[in-house]
């Protein structure tokens, strides 16, 4: 029997087809539930840890589940595994269910090609009473994304939508100045603004370059939004519809905003080595996505050249160069002289069983030049930082864990940004110059639920940590800030500098696409708004090195204490064919202040001059009120 060549060409191409999922190598977004199996899984010792280094590309997860269904768990939790893997699964055509089309092809050399395009849309609502406070995200996602031949796929988001977010003013502190080594006095680097007084009423946009300046910055809270949870979901700007021409930096009235994420991915070696090149959230450690003190998901997206190698099956090694971007303050252009930073991030991991993880690394944020040392990974930062003149912010991370699998897991992290080793133990803990962060938790298995934990984590932030002074060097012309930040916001723990925070938190994936969480935090925070405020506290803030200026955590200013209590989760429609999800989460936040000594700054530089320490006692006052608030988030995702 004879059979056109079209025929035996579209019959291969249907039983090839199950074995070819589209976007081989590109990556998973960190909400996805595939981290929370994984990590589940690697607790209870049924797969060896992927590398660190997330978000992770998706053969890389395929095979990982694949892996956790032939391990022998629960026929429930099969259910849920299989679902995630046929997420990965493109059927040819247009898909009215998944709101995208998808084809595939070979060109005459054989090489596959693939190409996927779709859209979804995502919004949530959420608000403070009984003093009533608002907020609300409302994006589109037109995406297209392939793969070509057998080792790159590529990705292209672009998300746009409406959005507004309520703020309330705590009160303003005095901007740090930069002192001119030239005339030593404090000089203003850059221009921009706005400049505040010190009861937070405008002052002027001028430049000043070589006059003293003492201006202040206003302090806000995100008050619709449980604390450590806000982050911006749009890039430099926003647009009211009265002024699309115009260049706001918060969505304080209803805006417009939009975010571009992408991504070109390699992989070789069968998938030992994976390059990536894009712009995108990414987290770095083996504790669980939000708990890095280098490279947290809640830090905001920027582009970067990464790589990672399975050096052997019990090592990886990981790295990453990328560009910063700078904070907008204002509705004006800025001089963006002072941000432009670069990135540069280098891990070393060893899993040499399932019991034990270790891992350390460097990161550094340096002004843009082109440096080859910089760019190649295999180079140590921590000694060519040195080499290159010590002008550029360098820090030093590791992480240890110890696992009983099947049980619980314990970890300690560390996170090292500035320090002198030459004053003893006793001041090197007391002394602001010492800017680091530690953390330390455990993580338990719950057996009689699926894919479920019990985490209970102690984070702690030291005064200054993520910040950087103003820094002279051969390549600018102006002082460049390379404080931890990208966009505003830390690279590293969401929490600001000098707070604490204990958390417990039970999660679970009860079916396939619904996830159920219960949480407490305490968060702990030296306050950087008015007359109590403590230095140290606000990723602004620039350390005088010389002042050698001490800490006392509750007991040398007013500190914010918060008690957050929430629960929620997610519920998807899907597996009943609605392409919709649903979300939600509710709770109650209590805020109290407590006042400890007294820190005193001098009027004209904003420096500390005397510090007065002491035991700490609730405290109340206009300024630091008490108060207690109800929290609630909605929202559900169309094409999930």
């Amino acid at each position: 029997m004879k059979f056109p060549a079209w025929f035996l060409f579209a019959l291969c191409l249907f039983l090839v087809r199950p074995a070819l999922d589209a976007q081989e190598y590109n990556s998973i977004p960190l909400d996805s539930d595939v981290y929370t199996v994984i990590e589940n899984a690697v607790l209870r010792g049924l797969v060896r840890p992927p590398p660190s280094a997330r978000p992770w590309p998706q053969s890389q997860v395929r095979d990982t589940l694949t892996e956790i269904l032939n391990a022998g768990i629960s026929e429930r939790e099969a259910g849920i595994v299989r679902r995630l893997l046929e997420s990965f699964v493109r059927s040819a055509g247009l898909s009215l269910q998944e709101g995208r089309y998808y084809s595939e092809s070979f060109l005459k050399s054989g090489t596959r090609v693939s190409f996927e395009g779709g859209i979804n849309w995502e919004s949530m609502f959420s608000t403070r009473v009984p003093s009533p406070a608002f907020g609300s995200v409302n994006m589109g996602t037109m995406y297209i994304a392939g793969d070509m031949g057998s080792r790159l796929s590529w990705n292209f988001n672009i998300k746009a939508g409406f959005l507004y977010v309520d703020r309330d003013i705590l009160g303003s502190r005095p901007n740090p100045p930069y002192i001119d080594t030239k005339y030593g006095r404090p000089a203003n680097p850059y221009s921009g603004g706005p400049y505040y007084d010190a009861n937070g009423i405008l002052i002027n946009h001028e430049y000043y370059y070589d006059i003293p300046l003492q201006s202040y910055s206003l302090v806000y809270d995100i008050p619709a939004w449980f604390p450590g949870t806000f982050t911006k979901e749009w890039e430099g700007a926003v647009f009211p519809p009265a002024d699309l021409g115009g260049y706001h930096a918060w969505p304080d009235s209803f805006a417009f905003g939009y975010e571009i994420i992408s991504e070109i991915n390699a992989s070789f070696f069968d998938k030992r080595l994976a390059f990536r090149f894009g712009r995108m959230r990414r987290d770095w450690g083996p504790e669980g996505n939000g708990a890095s003190l280098v490279l947290n998901a809640s830090a905001r997206p920027f582009v970067a050249a990464e790589g990672s190698a399975v050096v052997t099956r019990w090592m990886n090694f990981s790295f990453l160069t990328g560009a910063l971007e700078y904070m907008k303050t204002n509705n004006q252009w800025m001089d963006a002289d002072p941000f432009q930073n670069l990135f540069t991030l280098a891990m070393l991991e060893f899993n040499p069983g399932r019991f034990i993880h270790i891992d350390f690394g460097s990161a550094t944020v340096w002004p843009k030049r082109f440096d080859l040392g910089y760019l190649f990974p295999v180079n140590s930062n921590f000694f060519y930082q040195n080499n290159v003149g010590d002008f550029d912010n360098l820090a030093l991370f590791g992480d240890f864990e110890i696992r009983i699998p099947g049980k619980f897991k314990v970890w300690g992290s560390l996170y090292l940004d500035e320090a002198r080793f030459d004053t003893g133990l006793g001041s090197f803990l007391h002394n602001d110059r010492n800017m680091y962060a530690i953390q330390g938790g455990t993580k338990i298995n719950i057996p009689w639920l699926p894919f479920a934990s019990l985490t209970l984590r102690y984070t702690k932030v030291e005064p200054y940590c993520y910040t950087h002074e103003y820094t002279e060097t051969p390549w600018t012309r102006v002082p460049i800030d390379t404080a931890y930040i990208n966009n505003g916001e830390s690279l590293g723990m969401y929490l600001p500098p000098n707070s604490d925070e204990a958390l417990l938190r039970i999660e679970a994936i009860m079916l396939p696409g619904t996830k159920i969480h219960a949480q407490y935090q305490m968060i702990r925070h030296g306050t950087d708004w008015g007359s109590g405020r403590v230095d140290g506290s606000s990723l602004g803030d620039k350390i005088y090195k010389d002042a050698n200026t001490e800490k006392s955590f509750l007991e040398d200013g007013v500190y914010q204490w918060r008690h957050v209590f929430k629960i929620g989760g997610t519920y998807s429609l899907k597996t009943r064919k609605i392409p919709l999800s649903l979300f939600a989460e509710a709770g109650i936040v209590v805020t109290r202040y407590t006042k400890g000594g007294q820190t005193t700054f001098d009027p004209a530089t904003g420096y500390v001059i005397k510090e007065e320490q002491g035991g700490y006692k609730s405290y109340s006052s206009p300024e630091y009120h008490p108060r207690t608030d109800f929290v609630m988030s909605v929202g559900f995702k169309v094409f999930p």
